[in-house]
């Protein structure tokens, strides 16, 4: 039993730190869309009165581009190094590109 275990926390090492290494890009590219959402959220109020229920969800995820994703990615970068707080700085990695990728593509579809 003794001589699996180390094994497995260094499986368990190798796997976090790749995982961190997927994120940073994630988040790298969270941020590249803010710009971009931005610009088509604004732009989806054009069409407010054909589909007012996409246009809701939209702008929803247009004030999150712009306001959540930059808090969950700083809180990416500066829960890393902490390992009390690495597993929620790993959910907030993951969850950052959500609303600007929903702007894009709900406004694509408007």
């Amino acid at each position: 039993m003794h001589e699996t275990t180390p094994a497995l926390t260094a499986d368990r090492a190798a796997e976090t730190l790749a995982t961190d290494v997927v994120l940073r890009w994630v988040t790298t590219l969270a941020v590249a869309l803010i710009p971009v959402a931005f610009l088509f959220g604004a732009l989806a109020g054009i069409a407010q009165e054909v589909h007012p229920q996409t246009v809701a969800v939209v702008m929803v995820c247009w004030f999150g581009s712009w306001t959540a994703t930059p808090l969950l990615v700083v809180t990416f970068w500066l829960c890393r190094r902490n390992p009390a707080l690495a597993r929620a700085g790993r959910w907030a990695g993951w969850v950052a590109p959500i609303p600007p990728t929903v702007t894009i593509l709900l406004a694509l579809g408007l």
